[in-house]
């Protein structure tokens, strides 16, 4: 029968691309119809095979008997959205020996209970939802043909990619770039995400003047949890890449507690604060005041920095103060920022290689703010827990379904017996070519005269 299905099929489809061509199709009406015929022609074969092999495990009486499999009900409707359109056909639903009920071909088909698309289309879902709206993801995939909610469930069903590095890289210097992003939730409230940030210094692309620059060899973790696992997973996943005998690690950041205690789990680390931390706490000294006003006090916050003199920066602020009183607490906050900090600032005017690095605010921005902070949006931290490593990441992968165990072996022997023998060669058949199409097999109608045409193949 499935021999007969296919050559119905590719004769349908032969006799539809004669009629194209006999025209004169443009290439994008021989694009549009190759792609919504074959698709099409390809979901027919797929759900008849489904049919057939559900068909004959139900025919194989003594095979079903010997493993154990009891017919509970018939003709159960499937439908599951795919790359190359809707598939639906119906199955048997049996009790099993071990007194669980199952549908045995679904599970040979490779489909879960409840699953509403298959595995190749969730995953292609989840891409698009990396990059986009729920609602876009599922316009570009299955053309709206699916909800948010759904796409949604594709992205739960899925996580990061396994790192795949096999040979550890030795290396003089590392830099860590640590920050976090504000994502808002469902209910109201505000998550912070961190992430980390991996590579070995800047190089320049491009010439002129001021040639961009990009991180070498960068690669991100991003997780919702915090502290000592968070950091013991950057560590690893350092490990895996780096011998980290002998090198220096610079660790960027905006002085948080939590990037902070990155060092305890870095060996030979440094923290430096980033650039754009610090310029913000001195505008927070200078806000206000008119040009030239203040130059003696901004050459010596600047050499206090340098230097790492906490003295000249107290100094240097007190005298701020009493020029613009009505300023303190700004001028202050700003102050005790920059002393706190001190050393990691002083660090990057005596260590040429602390400047190689430290680019953190834009490291969040093209990771994880543009898809979950930009615009306005609430997060569930169900989703994010898939969703964030995945961003870092950048590759994914379905997570196997623990919950559905593979059946018996004595079932899954029955299935694949009843599909050889769905697939064994019919002695009478021939190339379709050379033969004459009889419109009694062709029409699919089942009827007396099918029977027995049917039967002279057995």
């Amino acid at each position: 029968p499935m021999q007969s299905i296919i050559d119905r099929v590719t004769e349908n489809l032969k006799a539809e691309f004669i009629e194209l061509f006999n025209g004169i199709p443009s290439i994008e009406e021989v694009e549009e119809f190759s792609w919504s015929k074959l698709k099409r022609a390809a979901a027919e074969l797929t759900e008849a095979y489904a049919q057939e092999m559900d068909q004959s495990l139900y025919e194989d009486r003594a095979g079903r008997k010997a493993a154990g499999l009891v017919v509970e009900r018939r003709g159960d409707r499937r439908a599951i959205e795919t790359d190359i359109g809707e598939i639906a056909y119906k199955r048997t639903y049996y009790s099993l020996k071990d007194g669980t009920y199952d549908y045995p071909v679904d599970r040979v088909l490779g489909v879960d209970a409840y699953q509403r698309v298959s595995n190749r289309t969730m995953l292609r879902l989840t891409g698009e939802a990396k990059e986009g709206s729920y609602a876009s993801a599922s316009r570009i995939v299955t053309e709206g043909k699916i909800s948010r909610q759904t796409v949604m469930n594709a992205v739960r069903r899925c996580r990061a990619g396994e790192d795949k590095v096999n040979v550890q890289k030795r290396i003089s210097v590392l830099h860590v770039d640590a920050d976090e992003d504000h994502v808002s939730l469902q209910n109201g409230r505000t998550q912070i995400v961190p992430l980390v940030t991996v590579y070995e210094g800047l190089e320049k692309v491009g010439e002129g003047k001021r040639p961009r620059r990009k991180c070498k060899n960068a690669f991100h973790h991003s997780a919702l949890k915090a502290g000592e696992d968070f950091w013991e997973d950057v560590y690893e996943k350092i490990l895996s890449r780096y011998d980290l005998r002998g090198t220096r690690i610079y660790l960027h950041g905006d002085g948080a507690a939590w990037i902070r205690q990155g060092l305890e789990y870095l060996p030979n680390s440094t923290f430096v604060l980033d650039c754009y931390h610090k310029n913000k706490a001195k505008k927070m000294l200078f806000a206000g005041c008119r040009k030239g006003e203040a130059k003696t006090e901004q050459a010596a916050v600047v050499n206090a920095l340098r230097y790492g003199n906490g003295d000249a920066l107290i100094e240097a602020g007190r005298r701020l103060i009493q020029r613009h009183p009505e300023k303190q607490s700004r001028i202050e906050d700003g102050l005790g920022y920059l002393y706190q900090n001190l050393d990691a600032i002083a660090i990057r005017y005596r260590d040429p290689e602390a400047r190689n690095g430290g680019a953190t605010e834009p490291h969040v921005s093209h990771v994880l703010s543009r898809r979950l902070s930009s615009r306005p949006m609430g997060w569930s931290l169900k989703t994010l827990e898939h969703l964030v490593p995945i961003l870092a990441a950048g590759t994914y992968e379905l997570i196997p379904r623990l919950e559905h165990e593979e059946l018996p072996d004595y079932t899954t022997q029955a299935v694949y017996k009843a599909a050889a023998a769905m697939n064994k060669p019919n002695r009478f058949s021939v190339d379709p070519d050379r033969c004459v199409t009889f419109e009694v097999i062709q029409n699919g109608q089942i009827t007396q005269l099918y029977r027995t045409m049917k039967g002279l193949g057995r």
